[in-house]
């Protein structure tokens, strides 16, 4: 099953459940450090254990979170 939702990152998130992978790309590059922070964490709120974080080739999580493990460049999981 898929599900798309538009939402404003800066708000918090609707109860929508939990998702076995996001993608976030190409959209953290236009934020600062600290709404970074604030938005992969509220994101990552509606992820999985095991589930799947991508990010856009340009975006890194370097001092952003410690929460999920990197898989490659843009892709992380969430233990």
């Amino acid at each position: 099953k898929v599900r798309f939702a538009q939402v404003n990152l800066n708000d918090r998130l609707p109860e929508i459940g939990l998702f076995d992978v996001i993608f976030l790309r190409n959209v953290m590059i236009y934020f600062s450090d600290d709404t970074k922070r604030d938005v992969v964490a509220r994101v990552l709120s509606k992820l999985k254990p095991g589930g799947h974080f991508c990010i856009g080739h340009s975006e890194s999580l370097n001092d952003i979170t410690t929460e999920v493990e990197t898989l490659s460049p843009s892709i992380y999981r969430k233990p």
